[in-house]
Parts: structure tokens; sequence; C-alpha cells
């Protein structure tokens, strides 16, 4: 039960990236359509190879690349 717990809790900041990847606006995205499209795709590999740590660098990596560029204390 406890490995459960645990895959659970490592894949959900990958499936909330993905969610919110999928809905946030192109305009957020540097190269817009085809960025957006290119960050789904990442973060659909982050999503299967978050259970083992790889995919969390990649939500790491989306986070800094979109998230954080496009915070109102950015601008």
């Amino acid at each position: 039960m406890r490995w459960v717990l645990l895959v659970l809790g490592l894949e959900f900041p990958a499936l909330l990236a993905l969610v919110d990847c999928a809905n946030r606006p192109v305009e957020h995205f540097a190269d817009g359509a085809p960025d957006k499209k290119a960050w789904v795709r990442w973060l659909l590999v982050g999503v299967a190879t978050a259970w083992f740590g790889v995919g969390d660098g990649i939500v790491l990596g989306y986070y800094y690349a979109v998230v954080r560029r496009n915070t109102p204390a950015r601008h």
C-alpha cells in the first residue's frame, strides 16, 4: 500500500502540469501553438516517467519555462 501512495504522490504533480498546459492559452508560450504542442508532448513523457523521478525534472522545466514566466510579478 505504501508503494501505491508513493507512485500516486509522484504522478500527481505531473498530471496537474499536463492539465495546466492543456488549459493554458497559446499566448503564454514563447513560440505560440508549436511550443504548446511540444510542452504537451513533453509532459506526457513526464507523466509516464514521473514514478521514477525523470518526469519530475520535466515538470520543473515546464514550471520555469512557462508558468513562472507568466506570473504577474514578472510583468
